[in-house]
């Protein structure tokens, strides 16, 4: 269900069940998901390309319906199950952050009398792009974690946070400061594309699937071969990353398991990997 004065839905957006959705603005860009048990109330709620919304993620609680009450996210972006994102003040998520599975982001906190000296806090949150926010992981008010930066798991962010950083910790301290992104040769990745290669053949034994070849040229692309099917190229030499060739469960498969290092190829498709046969119906 949406309520929205204005609103923009593409039709390559997927919408699960039990879903709830009251907002003066609500706008999607092209290829979002949005799971099952999903609510969003807030003023505004404004993403790009490739949202995806997991099931049980909650937009809105205290204070949601202010003026400055807007959710603000980029592309390719993930937002994990059973999330909470409390817009009292204006949230903004950049393009190709994560945010895992039960964090807590408040822009608001207070509840005792500040006649009697009790704090009270408001302000907005800014995470930046090229961030991971791991699992139950908590953001107060005003923050902002700067671009390419991991936290830790189950930190407390109650201070803004530098590029480039790995912090973490309840409060959260800098562990190392302008640590990322980091500059890897040729050859650096192409032996980890060759490790993830030999990790996803020894899970495909346990799928049902044809006969497959598979190899990574000095260019950082993967040929993959499916009998049956044309050749299918990822290309990884830069980004956008991109595939070439019809595509596969297989190669499908391979996708997938791309992006479970981070290696995300976007093609209109969602990520989606072939069931071990032990899964099978």
């Amino acid at each position: 269900m949406i309520k929205s004065r204005e609103t923009s839905v593409p039709n390559t957006t997927k919408i699960g069940e039990n879903v709830e959705i009251n907002c003066d603005t609500f706008i999607l860009g092209e290829n979002c998901f949005i799971g099952n048990n999903v609510r969003i109330n807030c003023k505004s709620f404004i993403s790009g390309d490739y949202l995806y919304l997991a099931d049980g993620v909650e937009v809105g609680r205290g204070g949601s319906y202010g003026p400055n009450s807007n959710v603000l996210i980029g592309d390719n972006v993930g937002v994990f199950e059973s999330t909470i994102i409390n817009p009292s003040e204006s949230v903004t998520i950049g393009n190709n952050s994560g945010i895992g599975s039960e964090v807590m982001i408040w822009t608001h906190g207070a509840w005792l009398d500040i006649f009697d000296g009790f704090p009270a806090s408001f302000g907005p949150v800014e995470i930046e792009e090229n961030v991971w926010l791991p699992a139950r992981s908590i953001v107060l008010p005003n923050v902002t974690i700067g671009m390419d930066t991991v936290i830790a798991i189950n930190s407390v962010i109650n201070r803004s946070v530098p590029r480039g950083s790995l912090a973490g910790g309840n409060p959260v301290k800098v562990i190392k400061e302008g640590h990322y992104p980091k500059k890897l040769s040729k050859s650096e990745k192409t032996n980890m594309l060759e490790e993830i290669i030999e990790d996803w053949q020894t899970l495909l034994k346990s799928k049902v699937c044809p006969p497959v070849s598979i190899s990574v040229s000095e260019n950082l692309e993967i040929l993959l071969d499916v009998e049956g099917y044309p050749r299918v190229t990822f290309e990884l030499e830069k980004k956008p990353y991109n595939i070439s060739g019809d595509s596969s469960a297989v190669s499908e498969d391979l996708r997938d398991y791309l992006r479970r290092r981070g290696i995300k190829i976007y093609t209109g498709n969602r990520f989606q990997s072939m069931k071990s046969d032990y899964f099978q119906d």
